[in-house]
């Protein structure tokens, strides 16, 4: 009982109304998610969620990342221009990304706070 009308109407419809991105969640529902699961001690979930906004990671990025992959400033650098990174499916674990790359960085460089919290989550 085969309803080819059906699989038309769903191939007219997705044409209509083609997909497109999604907004992202407001601040303070993230930030207020994350104090949520810092209180009940998940200091790793939160660190998720406040990555996988400010840093637009995949969640299998987040998942496979690892506490060494989160780095500090270097010195010798222009005091103020130091941002803190984030190294995403590192060449050294053999890994890569969703689109092939390795050793993919990411600035933690907005908000300014960013960098340094994370570090103490890491701890």
């Amino acid at each position: 009982h085969d309803m080819p009308w059906v699989k038309s109407a769903l191939k007219g419809c997705l044409k209509a109304k083609p997909p497109r991105s999604r907004l992202p969640l407001p601040d303070e529902v993230v930030y207020g998610l994350a104090g949520i699961l810092l209180s009940l001690g998940h200091k790793a979930v939160a660190l998720m969620v406040i990555l996988g906004k400010e840093g637009y990671t995949r969640p299998m990025e987040m998942v496979n990342l690892k506490c060494e992959d989160l780095r500090a400033p270097v010195g010798g650098v222009q005091v103020g221009l130091q941002p803190y990174t984030v190294t995403v499916a590192p060449e050294d674990r053999m890994e890569r990304s969703k689109t092939g790359i390795s050793d993919d960085t990411i600035v933690l460089d907005r908000p300014d706070w960013l960098g340094p919290f994370l570090m103490e989550l890491k701890r």
